[in-house]
């Protein structure tokens, strides 16, 4: 028998053992593919890349979003008043004069008067979902800053309420130790040159805008007023620990990357740009003297910070949006799965009423599928015109976070694997000398046979960690099946390996 088919008689043997369950039952529910027979991976973000000169946060800056595992985003601002969400002013072709008068008494039930607004009792409703950072929209496509905007043309609380809402929720953050997290769009309504950037070629709009030369000046100010909202926020408020980006596209046609041009999403400006900003809103690289672009600007002043890639740059995490399910595998960087608890992402009627919510057993579901691959989930919440999270919101949140509660020590810090995922079935997480299964509620067998483990490495105990109950193992070699698994359907269940040393 030559060497080859020594190896291919050797490999057929080993994948049999991997697919074998215990009292010489087969398990269905594990393949050969699914079998690391080399033992554990310990996985790993992949190395930084450099992007429009501009490099990827290390490991180490990354560390904080890597153990933090939940957030909890905040979509308030105008749109809170018609409770129709976030798109209201664009789905109904709403005209900037008239958007306006939402900030105003003359709105009636519609004003957004904030009069409630007390950003401790949000940290309250985010420590009870077990969030550990939190993300504010500091400014919606709609163009109304929460935040004390300096810009010429600017349409802030400060002018309509006297109040710094920014201000009141980053002091409200660090006060209940929380990570600071920043939304901001690059988009503005409130300006018709988002349309027709060049002035030649106005794109389809719901507010009747048409090609006009006078449009190409509107959206340089729109961009100006963008560097300068921006630098405001990372130089006037502390340190920001993640900038959450949006609406990168331009008339809301292509992608993020496609616009990158415009916005100049680069660590410096480009001489021959179209839309040049003035130096009053710029700022310069020390060591070369060169004006800094978009991400330069944020990267000088908030050099730890987390941006997701919604500028047209890279991005040091990417971003998952909406309630698709999670599958695939073990992500290469952090991927954020970010979605709304009810309808629309700004206040609506949904939030007051639990059984339009996503159920706190999808929410489970949610968690468990984004722990096993790497991933973070931040759930959004919508305030009302007052400034409040709504009751039955603040409750059922309140009942996921006391399931995370249970189950934290195979939540927060942990890492992804060190085996791949099984679609719907199960997936793992590791944390010193302990292996978490996550049995995800299409998995129903008593038995569980794992891939490989590394050699010398033995199971000490085996339990079900929110279950209350002893699962039995059986191990030869580095081969292990678990017995014993009462996994309820539809339901996560979380069992524990304790090991003889740490991964």
């Amino acid at each position: 028998m030559n060497f080859q088919r020594l190896l291919f008689v050797a490999s057929l043997f080993i994948g049999s053992v991997c697919t074998s369950a215990a009292y010489g039952s087969s398990n269905p529910h594990l393949s050969a593919d699914d079998c690391n027979v080399s033992g554990f991976t310990r996985y790993k973000m992949s190395a930084p890349k450099t992007d429009y000169e501009v490099k990827q946060q290390s490991d180490s800056a990354m560390q904080w979003m890597h153990d933090a595992k939940i957030g909890m985003f905040i979509h308030w601002g105008l749109y809170a008043g018609p409770a129709r969400g976030e798109w209201n002013m664009n789905n109904k072709g709403i005209m900037p004069e008239e958007y306006r008068k939402l900030a105003y008494a003359e709105s009636g039930d519609q004003y957004f008067d904030a009069s409630l607004y007390n950003p401790k009792l949000w940290m309250d409703v985010a420590r009870s979902m077990g969030a550990r950072y939190t993300v504010l929209t500091t400014m919606h496509h709609d163009g109304y800053a929460l935040f004390d905007s300096h810009y010429m043309n600017a349409f802030s609380s400060r002018q309509t309420l006297n109040r710094d809402l920014v201000r009141e929720y980053v002091d409200a953050c660090r006060n209940s130790g929380m990570r600071v997290g920043l939304y901001k769009t690059l988009i503005n309504w409130r300006y018709p040159g988002y349309y027709d950037v060049t002035g030649t070629d106005c794109k389809p709009n719901k507010f009747g805008y048409t090609t006009a030369a006078w449009h190409k000046e509107n959206a340089r100010l729109m961009k100006e007023e963008l560097y300068s909202d921006t630098r405001t926020l990372m130089t006037e408020y502390g340190k920001i620990d993640m900038m959450f980006w949006d609406g990168g596209w331009l008339a809301e046609q292509g992608g993020d990357r496609d616009a990158a041009y415009f916005w100049e999403s680069y660590k410096y400006v480009e001489p021959d740009n179209q839309w040049q900003v003035n130096p009053y809103f710029l700022d310069r690289d020390e060591a070369n003297g060169k004006w800094l672009g978009l991400i330069g600007m944020v990267r000088k002043h908030q050099p730890d910070i987390l941006m997701n890639p919604r500028t047209g740059w890279i991005g040091d995490y990417t971003c998952d949006e909406g309630p698709k399910p999670v599958t695939g595998k073990i992500r290469e960087r952090i991927q954020e799965k970010c979605l709304t608890i009810a309808g629309p992402w700004g206040y609506s009627p949904a939030m007051d009423d639990e059984s339009k919510m996503i159920s706190v057993g999808q929410l489970k579901r949610y968690l468990a599928d984004c722990i096993v691959r790497g991933m973070n989930f931040l759930i959004n919440v919508g305030p009302d015109r007052h400034g409040c999270i709504p009751e039955a919101t603040s409750r059922h949140l309140a009942k996921f976070g006391s399931w995370v509660d249970g189950i934290a020590e195979a939540v927060y810090a942990t890492s992804a694997g060190p085996w791949q995922p099984v679609d719907g079935k199960y997936g793992f997480c590791y944390k010193d000398n302990r292996i978490y299964i996550y049995l995800l509620g299409e998995y129903t067998s008593d038995q569980l046979a794992l891939p490989a483990m590394d050699k010398g490495y033995r199971v000490r105990k085996a339990y079900a960690l929110n279950g209350g109950y002893k699962v039995s193992v059986k191990q030869k070699g580095q081969m292990v099946t678990l017995g014993g698994l009462n996994p309820k359907k539809d339901d996560v269940e979380v069992i524990v390996l304790e090991l003889n040393k740490n991964i």
